[in-house]
């Protein structure tokens, strides 16, 4: 009778194989989708650095340049005062777009789910699921 049952369990496991595996695949691919939506948010984060940068790089050599140029001239040749104050906006620019690329990286790096899922098929055939 305790073989029975055994032979039992086995085949029920055998049943049971397709839609565990069907379940598994499902988890993994919500997974996924969730991990891409956070990537795209990320990126979309930065993209809304770039633009804050590239925003700010405009109004410093719009607005503020003159006034800053005619300060510095009050000490220096004028030339030199916009000079000076070009390369501070260029810096200041420089880094809010560096931000931003960074940002926009952080939102493309592969998907971890990507890397487990390959790892899972890779093991099922040596009977081990988290690579044991």
């Amino acid at each position: 009778m305790a073989k029975d049952a055994k032979a039992r369990g086995f085949f029920r496991l055998l049943a049971d194989l397709p839609r565990e595996l069907s379940d598994l695949i499902r988890a993994e691919i919500r997974l996924l989708q969730s991990e891409f939506a956070g990537k795209l948010r990320a990126a979309g984060i930065g993209i809304g650095w770039v633009t804050l940068g590239v925003t700010l790089i405009s109004l410093f050599m719009t607005m503020l340049v003159v006034a800053l140029i005619l300060g510095l001239a009050e000490f220096m040749p004028p030339w030199a005062a916009a000079l000076i104050v070009a390369a501070t906006a260029l810096f200041v620019g420089i880094a809010f777009i560096a931000l931003g690329i960074a940002s926009i990286r952080k939102g493309f790096t592969p998907f971890e789910s990507v890397d487990q899922i390959s790892k899972d098929f890779r093991n099922l055939g040596k009977g081990t699921i988290d690579g044991e």
